[in-house]
């Protein structure tokens, strides 16, 4: 009994020393600076701002940080009554207890000073621009920082085991584009598909990971820290060589919260290529690569006689007239469809149609064939120019898509299944205008099928105002359609008629 008399004074004086310490508190940074400090939806300050935890602030802290011209960041903190001998003092005496500030149980978050990054809000409207991304290098030191105070080295020790598959950082640098005006793909060059997007941006990205400086704590299922990333971010030429075009480097620290070991390193990538989309001029740089990449795909200008057009008496029969424009391509992979724009023997398709063909055969409505030419290709639009040599040849006229009004009807005539079904017409109505992957195009509910490819989309005039050229289907989707608007289409072939 005198015992527990001696130990009780003991007790008392334990637990008043925990009592008399001083609220737990952590400092909460932003970058940039000056963001206003939420604490559960209440306004509480700015950053840089001390946070001094109390029990009136309950059982769960929501920290968020909002700043004009910048998406808003939290994080969640709850505080954690500390385990072992202390706690069962407090328990005993009945009272509330929260341990000290340093105590890592503290908090889902065991901090005492942390920062939060806020990333720029881009307009929704902005111009994306299409970035191919390839493979991530690393060719950063061996020592990468500390994780407990013990070194790490690659991925040896638990910590940035993900060094061990670095294919898959590319997958983080196109996530940390999301939201922002880079359409990031990620990309393996010398594949089909991808030279064919890197051949629509007119560059790719090749990141390099020059410096990797981590100071990490905690454990390997919940550690923080800074994790400092240097990128050389190399813009590559989507021709053939090896200089970059340009290089920017950027150093990034992006602050780890509650993350395992194996992912604040990716987290950090994800983040380094956020930051990068914030390059200022970035994305003027960019667009200037993308015009005169457009520019080189246009080639050179070619002058084309004016023609004399297909005339018809009346609406009832234009589109009998008209189908003597139309011809249908064939190639020894399949076939498309195409038109004339000139009595001399002028022809557009789609460069789909013809593939890598210098010379098609075409087949005209009244049933013979000629040798076509290719004379041009663009295939970032899709298109393609092609000659016959003859004098005659019934030709389209050019219409004009910028005045095209919504609900007006279309008509597409082509050869969309078997051969035996050349010239044949569908009607529909203009549907809209937009822009898929920087490029405009006319929407249509036109039935375009296998076949249809390279023909005329007609307005109600019976003039040529797009070039049929891709169909959308799929779940929810029915018949949706779409062409190059026929302005367009001679711009980026670079063909004008003289007058």
């Amino acid at each position: 009994m005198r015992n527990a008399f001696l130990l009780l004074p003991f007790l008392l004086t334990g637990c008043a020393s925990i009592l008399g310490t001083s609220a737990p508190s952590v400092t909460l940074r932003s970058d940039p600076a000056e963001a206003t400090v939420y604490i559960n939806g209440v306004e509480r300050g700015t950053t840089p701002y001390t946070l001094d935890y109390t029990l009136d602030d309950g059982d769960q802290l929501t920290i968020e940080m909002r700043k004009t011209g910048y998406q808003s960041s939290s994080i969640s903190v709850r505080p954690a009554v500390n385990k072992g001998i202390l706690f069962a003092d407090a328990m005993l005496l009945n009272i509330p207890y929260l341990a000290d500030s340093k105590d890592p149980g503290l908090y889902s978050l065991p901090i005492g000073d942390h920062t939060m990054t806020l990333y720029k809000e881009h307009a929704p409207d902005a111009t994306k621009y299409l970035v191919p991304v390839t493979e991530v290098e690393v060719h950063a030191a061996e020592k990468l920082g500390t994780f407990n105070k013990s070194t790490i080295r690659g991925g040896r020790d638990g910590a940035f085991r993900s060094l061990t598959y670095p294919e898959n950082f590319t997958t983080e640098v196109v996530n940390g584009m999301k939201e922002t005006w880079m359409d990031g793909r990620s990309v393996r060059k010398g594949t089909t598909k991808g030279d064919e997007v890197i051949q629509r941006a007119k560059l790719y990205l090749r990141p390099d990971i020059k410096r990797i400086s981590a100071t990490l704590s905690g454990s390997k299922s919940r550690c923080y820290g800074p994790v400092e990333l240097e990128v050389a971010w190399q813009f590559m030429p989507h021709v053939a060589g090896t200089e970059p075009l340009f290089v920017r480097t950027t150093t990034t620290t992006w602050f780890a919260t509650n993350s395992t070991a194996d992912n604040a390193l990716s987290e950090a990538i994800r983040h380094a290529a956020r930051m990068l989309a914030e390059s200022p001029g970035l994305p003027e740089r960019i667009a200037a690569v993308y015009g005169s990449g457009l520019q080189q795909s246009k080639g050179d200008p070619l002058f084309l006689a004016k023609p004399t057009s297909i005339t018809f008496a009346s609406r009832k029969e234009m589109i009998s007239a008209l189908v003597q424009g139309v011809v249908t391509v064939e190639t020894d992979d399949g076939h498309g469809s195409g038109f004339a724009i000139t009595n001399d023997g002028y022809l557009m398709t789609n460069s789909h149609v013809i593939g890598d063909a210098g010379l098609v055969k075409v087949k005209f409505h009244k049933g013979f064939t000629l040798d076509a030419q290719v004379v041009k290709v663009n295939k970032d639009f899709d298109l393609a120019l092609l000659k016959v040599q003859a004098s005659d040849v019934a030709a389209m006229a050019i219409g004009d898509d910028k005045a095209l009004l919504l609900g007006e009807e279309l008509y597409a005539i082509g050869t969309p299944l078997g051969l035996e079904l050349g010239q044949s017409v569908s009607r529909g109505i203009m549907s809209g205008r937009r822009e898929i992957e920087g490029r405009q195009y006319l929407q249509t509910d036109v039935s375009i099928n296998p076949g249809n490819s390279g023909g005329p989309l007609i307005d109600e005039k019976g003039e040529v105002v797009g070039v049929a050229t891709l169909k959308i289907s799929g779940e929810g989707l029915e018949g949706l359609g779409f062409g190059v608007p026929i302005s367009v289409a001679l711009e980026m072939l670079n063909v004008s008629f003289d007058r």
